[in-house]
């Protein structure tokens, strides 16, 4: 009877050390491409908005772009915001080609953009599991 509860056992061991060493495995590279980003931080995003800063937040890399002149509130409520958001979704699949980042696809991490107005009030978040940098978007063009 021992014997049978010490084999059940062993499979939950196992899983438990391997969604740990995942966990690790999440968090080395998320520090590793934070680094990386990190170097090349503040660079110019689009028109006035800047990267400002990335950081870690569970096993979210968060790339902060901030709106030196706009203001998240009014953003928020004006006419075509839900299409705004729609294309930074879009535009974040731009992550997936960079060095810094292509070594997350293999784990758990998921990346972040945040935008914010000059006062950290936030405009939205858009977010992709990195894994899904493996596999084209559903509205990709196909290839001859």
């Amino acid at each position: 009877m021992k014997i049978l509860r010490a084999l059940s056992a062993m499979p939950v061991t196992a899983l438990v050390v391997l969604a740990l060493a995942g966990c690790a495995d999440t968090q080395a590279s998320l520090q590793e491409a934070r680094t990386k980003v990190a170097a090349t931080l503040p660079a110019p995003y689009f028109e006035d908005l800047v990267t400002e800063s990335v950081a870690i937040e569970g096993d979210r890399l968060v790339l902060l772009i901030r709106s030196p002149k706009g203001s998240a509130a009014r953003t928020r409520e004006a006419p075509g915001f839900d299409t705004l958001k729609e294309s930074e979704q879009i535009a974040l699949r731009e992550l997936c080609t960079q060095p810094a980042i292509m070594p997350l696809t293999d784990t758990d991490a998921v990346l972040v953009r945040r935008f914010v107005d000059r006062h950290d009030a936030v405009f939205f978040d858009v977010e992709l599991p990195a894994r899904a940098c493996a596999t084209p978007p559903t509205d990709a063009p196909a290839q001859p």
